[in-house]
């Protein structure tokens, strides 16, 4: 099931909602020019399974008042205002990412340290309240795995419900083909601090891999700000391999990353990571971290590493590099196994009208 071929369910009567999202990622009644990406699919199913309890408002990010329903869903960054300004029986928060204070406080001195800026662009914008948001929610519900929970406060964790969305399967299959190299890719919409590229750059930056590694190379696809295409630059990693933003929709994302064998994408906080989801789905296996925040079955199959652990993320590299071809292909199959069993939109969507019932 995709966002693109979606029907209500069995409607139920009497329960009014509203959904609050980003209108450029979604909307009903209208294509949306990032329909595809992961924000405008987690709305559209989201919106499907409202539909099939009753009416549905669908509203975009900006909160505005002469709102009532019985539930109100609505996105993380302008969810208080909303609640504050109409009114609704329930309301339940929806986060894509882990705690925005724990995250801004874990990048703020390590950006000091590293000498790169904070990733402002990738967090809450200026205003936003995050105690007024999870004081005001009834429920919340996390895209993450119990790693992304704990960067909650306990006093919250009681109300926060975790779902797992899904990488867009029509698109991100495997290719039936055998790698011809053991290369590597590094995918991200930005290559930034808060998507572990300094790791990335500081592991690949020498090569204590062996003569395994001597031919391999680091595919990076994303884009990168001034101070991040600077530093690259400098470094003059010989090993890597810069494409640019590429869309994940396309065909050329899919050919640069079926051409690898592995991903190394140590990322230092997320909801969960949809990129991480899309290259596991189409038979790269990662080496990533545990705020990556895929499930953990799916991170069973991943070699597992700690942020900004250098000498044990080169260790990594070495371990799958020196996989034999069975051992590989045993681990990218149960990889995949994993991602479809535990990361589909069917599991998501009875996990959301789950959250719901808790709240009616």
């Amino acid at each position: 099931m995709t966002a693109l071929s979606l029907r209500p369910r069995c409607r139920s009567v009497g329960r009014t909602s509203v959904l609050a999202s980003f209108e450029e990622y979604f909307h009903p009644d209208r294509p949306a020019p990032r329909a595809h990406y992961s924000t405008g699919q987690i709305a559209a199913h989201m919106h499907r399974v409202l539909q099939g309890r009753g009416p549905v408002d669908y509203v975009g990010e900006r909160a505005h008042g002469g709102l009532r329903a019985d539930v109100f869903v609505g996105h993380f960054w302008s969810f208080a205002e909303y609640v504050q300004r109409n009114r609704f029986g329930r309301s339940v928060a929806f986060y894509p990412v882990a705690d925005p204070a724990w995250t801004r406080a874990v990048l703020t001195p390590l950006a000091a340290e590293l000498g790169v800026p904070v990733p402002e662009w990738d967090l809450p914008p200026a205003g936003f309240d995050h105690e007024a948001t999870m004081e005001l929610a009834d429920l919340v519900v996390l895209v993450g795995n119990r790693t992304t929970l704990a960067t909650f406060p306990a006093r919250w964790r009681s109300k926060i419900r975790l779902l797992n969305y899904a990488p867009d399967e029509r698109v991100h299959l495997p290719s039936p083909r055998p790698r011809p190299r053991d290369d590597f890719c590094y995918v991200a919409t930005w290559c930034d601090l808060r998507k572990g590229f300094m790791d990335v750059l500081d592991t690949w930056d020498q090569a204590p891999l062996g003569n395994a590694a001597s031919s391999s190379r680091l595919h990076v696809i994303g884009g990168l700000k001034a101070p991040w295409r600077r530093l690259v630059e400098r470094r003059g990693i010989p090993a890597l391999v810069y494409h640019g933003f590429v869309d994940s929709h396309t065909a050329a994302f899919r050919a640069l990353v079926r051409a690898c064998r592995f991903a190394h994408i140590p990322t230092w906080s997320e909801g969960q990571m949809g990129t991480l989801l899309e290259v596991a789905a189409q038979g790269c296996v990662p080496l990533t971290t545990a705020i990556s925040g895929v499930d953990e079955e799916v991170l069973r199959h991943c070699l597992v590493v700690r942020p900004r652990d250098i000498a044990g993320q080169r260790a990594a590299l070495a371990e799958a590099l020196s996989w034999p071809p069975d051992q590989y292909a045993r681990r990218r199959r149960a990889l995949r196994a994993a991602v479809r069993r535990h990361h589909s939109w069917d599991a998501f969507e009875r996990g959301f009208a789950a959250a719901l019932e808790e709240v009616s």
